[in-house]
């Protein structure tokens, strides 16, 4: 039931950050350093002719006249699909981030991409600090996660509603990431998780409250403040028992 419900939440929340990153008219297009990405023109045209440039510099170009030209820049890095318009690269490097433009006779307007190339996601790190009954946990991406974190997006999971709250947000990109809070007579048994994305990935971790809380160390010091009586005890149990056997011996 736990596992169906993070789940639910983890759904929800890739669903949150699909609708935030299609919000604006002028797509712009991401992909993972080391994947590849099809840029696609969506035409139904018969090209003639294509050219690709990233920025000012052409990629590839075609005709059926010359074929398929190749240049430099990618090094047989790109693949160019004549018949839809379709470019591909491979191997994608943070190099690669730039604008991308199809031009055809075939086609009334250019057609513009924006690409941005992001680094593999790692997984968040949750951290807590308990001060006065008071415990606050905090979710963060390491700092050497340098590229693009404004693109990340934060959520929490948990019987609270400050994490109901959280998901309803996530859009909103928190600055600094979100923190929850809780006393010491809220639910400290339960377990909350952090959900961080970006528009290609998503990650998970998950922290139980009560590793969080002091440990109550009452009883050890209630042991500790016994220990000196016992050992009093015991060294009047010891004279004791070495004067009845001095006297036994004695006899």
């Amino acid at each position: 039931m736990a596992a169906g419900r993070a789940a639910g939440a983890l759904g929800l929340f890739s669903l949150v950050l699909l609708l935030d990153f299609i919000s604006c008219q002028s797509l712009p297009r991401f992909g993972r350093i080391g994947e590849n990405i099809t840029l696609s023109p969506s035409s139904t045209v018969n090209f003639t002719e294509i050219i690709w440039k990233k920025g000012m510099n052409k990629i590839i170009e075609w005709n059926g006249n010359t074929g398929v030209i190749r240049y430099p820049l990618f090094k047989e890095r790109v693949h160019l699909d004549i018949e839809s318009g379709d470019l591909v690269i491979f191997k994608l490097t943070s190099l690669d981030e730039d604008e991308y433009e199809i031009e055809s006779v075939d086609l009334t307007n250019g057609l513009k991409f924006n690409l941005i190339v992001l680094d593999p996601l790692p997984s968040p790190t949750l951290h807590c600090n308990w001060t006065n009954e008071s415990l606050s946990v905090h979710c963060e991406i390491p700092q050497s996660y340098s590229r693009h974190r404004e693109q990340l997006r934060y959520a929490w999971r948990c019987s609270s509603q400050q994490c109901e709250r959280s998901l309803q947000l996530a859009a909103l990109v928190p600055d600094p990431p979100p923190v929850l809070h809780f006393t010491k007579g809220d639910d400290l048994s339960q377990e909350v998780q952090c959900f961080v994305g970006n528009p290609e990935s998503n990650r998970t971790s998950s922290m139980l409250l009560s590793t969080c809380v002091p440990a109550d160390n009452s009883r050890h010091r209630y042991a500790l403040i016994a220990l000196p009586f016992v050992g009093i005890v015991f060294i009047i149990g010891f004279l004791h028992c070495a004067r009845r056997t001095e006297g036994t011996t004695a006899r």
